[in-house]
């Protein structure tokens, strides 16, 4: 407060600097617009909190991708591109309705995190499952990692022929002459958070 009245009387005097007229005067807070900035503890426990609600929707995310490919065999990839790079995650996994072994759930935690990663904004991602049916027949389905939404859109049969060839070999299985790409399926809403 002295400081603010210093700066007063020495404006009003026409003692002051004239960098001092035009520069930063103390104000106080409840004449201050806008909320109050935040303290470093407020801004790292709001990073903290953003990154955990990012991470369990991207965990909502593929429980719900688990009930749409239903049981069998499958071997998923997911391909984002980020501010920082691109990452990709990949996950073979046996779904028979049994618990997640602890290196299902660790490769499963990986993947999640690559899903997350592309709900930030101004990302993009794809992820790509390809399923082994009782009859050893193969098809392919992908879903786009969507940003805006933070949850994944299901792809075209179409759409997944063209990018297939793209993605999988980074970090799975690559296009088979044999394989049957089809329309995926919309995710449950319903499982978001």
């Amino acid at each position: 407060m002295p400081e603010y009245i210093n700066h007063v009387h020495l404006t009003m005097d026409g003692t002051a600097a004239p960098e001092a007229n035009g520069g930063m005067r103390w104000i106080p807070r409840h004449v201050q617009e806008g909320p109050a900035p935040m303290d470093r503890d407020q801004f790292i426990n709001a990073a903290i909190a953003e990154a955990m609600a990012t991470l369990e929707q991207a965990e909502a995310a593929f429980f719900a991708l688990l009930d749409v490919i239903g049981p069998g065999e499958h071997s998923m990839v997911c391909a984002t591109n980020t501010a920082d790079g691109q990452r990709v995650a990949s996950l073979r996994m046996l779904a028979d309705g049994a618990e997640l072994s602890s290196g299902e759930q660790a490769a499963a935690a990986g993947f999640c995190a690559t899903v997350a990663s592309g709900f930030v904004a101004s990302s993009t991602g794809a992820v790509i499952v390809r399923s082994w049916g009782p009859d050893d027949a193969v098809s392919v389905r992908a879903w786009v990692v969507d940003a805006g939404s933070r949850w994944l859109r299901p792809w075209t049969a179409e759409g997944v022929r063209t990018v297939y060839g793209q993605i999988v070999p980074q970090g799975g299985p690559g296009p088979d002459a044999n394989v049957i790409y089809r329309d995926a399926d919309p995710l449950p809403v319903d499982r978001m958070p």
